[in-house]
């Protein structure tokens, strides 16, 4: 009444009263249900942005520690994220640590692996560490080629590859 706008939701029942059809109407306000929604959205997109973090370890040196549940969707952000931080940092090798990821769909594991693919065509070098044997199975499956793509059980091994860290 005082011009302030709403939100509402509306239901139409359709009825039969006596022989007629006619519509019932419900209308509804709710409250916060669109800005709850909003700031929901929000939210997944700071952590799937905190989730494309590249950790800086030397000049030219990054890890990308992939931790928790990955979906199809940040895959997807994963993909379209990490060249753009890769170039900007000036990142000549990338050490793709998986360790902290459990499980993974073939769609998401093929986008995961589509990384390497895209950083190899950057000039980039890629590591892969902390592949679990699932994953391992799941990229052979999909005919995932890691043939010239370095493997190492952690990061640290990743690091004494490079020539930078003790066997130790």
């Amino acid at each position: 009444m005082d011009g302030t706008t709403v939100n509402v939701e509306l239901y139409c029942h359709p009825l039969l009263l006596g022989d007629k059809k006619v519509i019932r109407n419900l209308c509804e306000r709710y409250y916060g249900k669109k800005e709850s929604e909003t700031r929901q959205k929000e939210i997944i997109k700071q952590i799937n942005e905190l989730s494309t973090t590249l950790v800086p370890l030397l000049e030219g040196i990054a890890v990308l520690p992939l931790v928790g549940s990955i979906d199809e969707e940040r895959a997807n952000q994963l993909l379209m994220a990490v060249p753009v931080k890769v170039q900007t940092q000036n990142i000549n090798c990338l050490i793709i640590d998986f360790s902290g990821i459990y499980t993974l769909n073939s769609i998401v594991t093929e986008h995961l692996f589509k990384i390497n693919s895209v950083m190899s065509l950057l000039g980039v070098q890629c590591i892969l560490t902390g592949l679990r044997p699932e994953l391992s199975r799941s990229a052979v499956q999909l005919g995932i080629n890691l043939d010239s793509t370095p493997t190492m059980a952690t990061v640290k091994n990743a690091l004494h590859f490079l020539g930078i860290t003790s066997s130790k």
